[in-house]
């Protein structure tokens, strides 16, 4: 398979920061909002029009939705696979979701009658809190321990309703979460209910109603901030192919901040993603979703949305120098104050031997280095040719050792477990690691290195390697990494002997997957999944909304 390059028009808007939200200075209301069609992005629109707005800053949102003349009407949902109710355990199966519990809240609010005759809104919202006890609201586990220590303390106090009906600010947290699209998110993630909306005013019944959309918005908008950090789905459930350390959310901070501050910004600045990629990736969502439909548009919108997903996964922007290889794109890059200053051709692992998606901090150079032979190579690769030929490893230039004392490959008996066995080739020209290795320590043994099999980067489909990274330049990633010219890498070469050199700062590397990625320029390029790992995250995206949404 070929790496595809497709090219939108839609404009590179990296400098753009991802701030906005529409600030309502009235009273909220639940029939303009429609908090019940939460498919519908063009109710958004409407209400957007309509409330009062002041102090937006230009970002990713006002790009979509003010520049985008009314791109909430325009916009459809995110289409990931369908996952109906009778399909959700199979699909759970495959991606084990969060486990999800209902929040039992004790309240500890009250009011007394000579306090409710003079303070009646008071009286309401304490009336709201002691209708939280009798609630059953699922939502992930870490979520409900949060809300269950929040609304249970005793001086809780509510953050979307005001024990009549909801504030402006829930009309800031639902204009942001029904937008989720926008952002590569499921927007039915985060529907809310609004039963409130049939009651009269002081019923028992709204109040009821109330008391379950309050702990409902905190649940989701929750949710939807952390999905916004650090993205909705484990990568490390995916396969272990995946190793992330997973992102944490202070829930408990983020909560009280969401309480006390009057509007949602603040927050919703802190936790979103700021790397100008994920405004790229974002725009071309929307280029893609407003534009004519071509036969791979689909195919395309998925790509996007699974990048901006997985680029949740990375930190939240990225440093000043990094090391990034994208393993569909069988590319290498060196960057240096937000711009890429050196480019190469990579050797990936083949179907059976994966390149890991992780990440990393590159200590060291190796120039001549050699190469222990892993196990799995000796058993599937090299016994065959001792097989016909026992002296196979010694007229190659191998060194064996059984148990620590060396002999000739020929003298050896392979039968014995081959953990007795050591295999290494010494440095030099034909050395399968070439004449340097770059080593960032992980799990997973791989590194960067150089080889001799200088003829596979003029092919289209680069998968050769046993999962380890070859470089097309390898001399010109070592110097960047060390700091150094090129001519001193090369005079590190030429003695031939064996040196190991530490970089003069650790440098993070990101052995990355991405079908779709924004180039120096902020254009998409899209790329075939040559390892089929799009398919397995748009699969645990819809199990994840599956219990999200399930009863």
């Amino acid at each position: 398979m070929r790496p595809r390059y497709v090219k939108s028009v839609a404009q590179p808007l990296a400098r753009l920061r991802l701030t906005v939200i529409a600030h309502s200075r009235r009273g909220f209301d639940p029939a303009a909002i429609a908090v019940q069609d939460h498919t519908s992005s063009s109710i958004l629109g409407q209400e957007m029009q309509r409330l009062p707005i002041s102090g937006i800053s230009l970002s990713l949102l006002s790009s979509l939705f003010v520049a985008g003349t009314t791109f909430a009407a325009t916009t459809n949902p995110a289409k990931l696979p369908s996952t109906t109710q009778a399909d959700a355990t199979q699909v759970a199966t495959v991606y084990p979701a969060p486990a999800r519990r209902a929040a039992h809240i004790v309240p500890q609010i009250e009011t007394s009658a000579l306090a409710a005759l003079f303070d009646p809104v008071a009286a309401g919202q304490a009336k709201v809190f002691s209708e939280m006890s009798d609630l059953e609201v699922p939502m992930n586990s870490d979520i409900a321990d949060t809300v269950e220590a929040y609304y249970s303390q005793p001086k809780a106090k509510l953050i979307w309703v005001d024990g009549k009906g909801p504030t402006p600010k829930a009309a800031q947290a639902i204009s942001l979460m029904k937008q989720a699209g926008d952002w590569g998110l499921s927007p039915q993630d985060y529907s809310l209910p609004a039963t409130f909306e049939a009651f009269p005013a002081g019923s028992d019944e709204r109040t009821k109603a109330l008391a379950l959309f309050e702990v409902s918005l905190s649940s989701k908008m929750l949710m939807f901030l952390q999905d916004n950090f650090r993205g909705r789905i484990d990568p490390n459930q995916l396969s272990h192919y995946y190793d992330f350390k997973r992102k944490p959310v202070d829930l408990r901070a983020t909560l009280a901040q969401l309480s006390t501050l009057p509007e949602l910004m603040p927050v919703f600045e802190r936790l979103l993603p700021g790397n100008p990629k994920f405004t790229q990736l974002a725009l071309e969502l929307h280029f893609l979703r407003t534009s004519e439909q071509r036969p791979d548009t689909s195919t395309d919108i998925n790509k996007v949305i699974v990048a901006m997903e997985e680029i949740r996964w990375l930190p939240q922007q990225f440093p000043q120098r990094y090391v990034f290889i994208n393993q569909p794109a069988y590319m290498a890059y060196y960057n240096e104050n937000d711009a890429t200053a050196l480019s190469m051709k990579a050797v990936i692992g083949q179907q059976d031997h994966q390149t890991n998606f992780f990440e990393g901090s590159i200590k060291t150079v190796e120039f001549n280095p050699d190469w222990g032979v892993p196990q799995s190579i000796i058993h599937n690769e090299m016994l065959p040719h001792l097989k016909r030929d026992p002296a196979y490893l010694d007229k190659e230039g191998y060194v064996v050792s059984v148990k620590g004392k060396q002999m000739p490959s020929a003298k050896v008996d392979w039968s014995q477990p081959l953990e007795n066995i050591s295999v290494v080739q010494p440095p030099g020209p034909d050395n399968a690691l070439g004449q340097l290795k770059i080593l960032f320590p992980n799990a997973h043994a791989i590194y960067m290195h150089d080889t001799p099999a200088r003829g596979k980067f003029a092919s289209q489909d680069r998968m050769f390697s046993h999962g380890c990274v070859r470089l097309e330049n390898p001399r010109a990633m070592a110097a960047a990494v060390l700091n150094q010219p090129v001519d001193f890498v090369s005079q590190q070469i030429q003695g031939g002997e064996k040196k190991d050199m530490q970089v003069p700062e650790q440098i993070p590397v990101f052995v990355a997957y991405f079908t779709a990625w924004p180039n120096t320029q902020g254009t998409v390029e899209y790329f075939d999944d040559i390892y089929g790992r799009d398919a397995q995250t748009l699969t645990a995206m819809s199990a994840t909304t599956a219990s999200r949404t399930l009863p």
